[in-house]
C-alpha cells in the first residue's frame, strides 16, 4: 500500500512532498525522465495528469514551466492531440534531471 495513504485519507500536499522525494531519490540511483515520469504516474495513480507531472517535475528539479509544459506531451501519457518522441521527451528532462543530481 502507498505510505503515503493514512487511515483512509490521502493528503494530496503529502502525497506531492512524498513524489518529489522520490523523484529526487531515483534519479541520485539513476533513473532519468521516462522511469521518473512512470514512477510518478504509478504512485500518483488516479491524482496523476498534466498538472501534477507539471508539478513534481518542477518541485524535484527546478525545470522550467515552459520545458514541462512542452514535455506533458509525450506520447507515453497519451494525452491531447499532439505528442512528443521518447527522445524527445528525454531531450528535454534530462539534461535538467543531469544538472539537479550534480548540485
Amino acid at each position: 500500500m502507498n505510505e503515503f495513504w493514512r487511515g483512509g485519507q490521502l493528503n494530496q500536499n503529502e502525497q506531492i512532498a512524498g513524489v518529489v522525494a522520490e523523484l529526487r531519490a531515483g534519479s541520485k540511483r539513476g533513473s532519468r525522465a521516462i522511469e521518473l515520469a512512470v514512477s510518478a504516474r504509478e504512485v500518483l495513480g488516479s491524482n496523476f495528469g498534466a498538472i501534477s507531472f507539471i508539478a513534481v517535475f518542477n518541485r524535484a528539479f527546478g525545470i522550467p514551466l515552459s520545458v514541462l509544459k512542452q514535455a506533458q506531451a509525450w506520447c507515453g501519457f497519451g494525452w491531447g492531440q499532439v505528442h512528443i518522441s521518447d527522445d524527445e521527451f528525454k531531450g528535454l528532462l534530462d539534461p535538467w534531471i543531469d544538472r539537479s543530481i550534480s548540485s
